[in-house]
């Protein structure tokens, strides 16, 4: 069975700088698998190259055997991406971002009511669903940001420094999300500097 991701000699230049020199791992179905570093590593530009958002001068990805680079709208569908900075319309409530989301997905109408209940549910988000996100803390935003990368139900979630910047409390209840996520099947590829929050998950 092919693992859930694959990289292998993966390198990207920008003009003269390195910011990928021959990076490989691989990760399990099912797995949390941490990638950690200091801000400059090359995390968010291996991320990048993953999510089919950058490509790359070298190296083999693949998401359950199905090649990245050949076949980058397959993989799409198989991946969830939650960037470092939340990108969010403060015009919208959080339910109707997601129902905007969902159509992005072209999701059916019943299954994307369904999925939009569950991850309101599992974030916590039910009692701030109908509010404007332009009110969210930054907190919420995080949490709306993480059910919007989970909607379509990718086999794989990619998560660049998810809790970065986040107060304790609301680092934990992301860290419980992922664990849930872990025991549910869902593999995870996230970036992070804390050396603790590695540890504690991956």
């Amino acid at each position: 069975m092919a693992p859930a991701v694959l990289i292998q000699n993966l390198q990207k230049r920008y003009g003269t700088v390195v910011a990928v020199q021959d990076v490989s791992f691989q990760v399990e179905s099912g797995e949390i698998f941490g990638l950690l570093g200091p801000n400059g590593a090359g995390k968010t530009t291996t991320l990048r190259a993953l999510c089919t958002l950058t490509t790359p001068d070298a190296g083999k990805i693949e998401i359950s055997g199905i090649s990245v680079l050949d076949n980058p709208r397959v993989a799409r569908q198989r991946l969830g991406y939650v960037a470092q900075e939340v990108a969010i319309d403060k015009v919208l409530t959080g339910k109707e971002l997601l129902q905007l989301q969902a159509a992005l997905y072209h999701l059916p109408g019943a299954i994307a009511k369904q999925r939009i209940e569950t991850v309101l549910d599992l974030l916590g988000l039910q009692e701030y669903a109908n509010q404007k996100t332009g009110t969210y803390s930054g907190g919420l935003r995080k949490r709306l940001d993480l059910a919007a990368g989970l909607l379509h139900a990718p086999d794989v979630l990619v998560l660049d420094e998810p809790t970065v910047g986040l107060d304790i409390e609301t680092r934990f209840v992301v860290w419980e999300f992922l664990r849930k996520l872990r025991a549910s099947g869902t593999t995870v590829v996230i970036t992070s500097h804390y050396l603790e929050e590695i540890d504690a998950l991956a």
